[in-house]
């Protein structure tokens, strides 16, 4: 979460007093590009943090963004949610369904793969492929291998850090850009 300091609303609040509605407009838009940022910063860590790539990381999020009004400004968010992600789409080997072959798996970069003593990858008929063990002695049923939400990798304290810092420094370009572009007479 990023706070806008009262100097800062002082300062475009005056620079923009001639303009109706410029320093709302400043900042909407401001906001506007920020949570475009996080979004795009957020998955950027996420694949520095974890062994995913960003296809991955988007193909199982639902990332929405959100501008809107409040009683003391402008509020911007932006969510992740989603389930669990298939531990396939991380570090795993082999990639292909191969037989008797030892099958490992890393969730963290960096870390080196984790060997999983039953597990087998398989291409189901419905043409999902995936990390699977048996939950009995019997062929079916089969149980995925699961790891951790996009929102969860979101929450990573790391990944926050890192957020959070991109988030204040377009927040700062951002405004600025936006107080020079509606006194030059773009805030239509």
């Amino acid at each position: 979460m990023i706070q806008i300091t009262n100097e800062q609303i002082e300062r475009v609040n005056l620079i923009l007093s001639g303009i109706p509605g410029g320093a709302q407009k400043a900042f909407s838009s401001a906001v506007r590009r920020v949570n475009s940022a996080v979004k795009t910063e957020t998955v950027r860590q996420i694949t520095g943090v974890y062994a995913i790539s960003a296809q991955n990381v988007r193909a199982g999020a639902n990332i929405r963004t959100q501008v809107q009004k409040a009683d003391s400004g402008v509020c911007g968010t932006v969510t992740f949610a989603g389930y669990k992600l298939p531990l396939y789409r991380f570090n795993v080997s082999p990639t292909l369904p191969i037989q008797r072959a030892e099958v490992k798996a890393a969730v963290m970069r960096g870390n080196g793969q984790t060997p999983f003593a039953h597990a087998f990858i398989a291409r189901m008929k419905s043409g999902h492929t995936g990390m699977f063990e048996r939950d009995t002695s019997r062929s079916f049923p089969v149980s995925e291998f699961m790891a951790q939400s996009t929102a969860q990798m979101a929450g990573n304290e790391e990944v926050l850090e890192q957020v959070s810092e991109k988030a204040a420094e377009t927040m700062n370009k951002r405004l600025e850009h936006e107080i020079t572009r509606i006194l030059n007479g773009y805030g239509g």
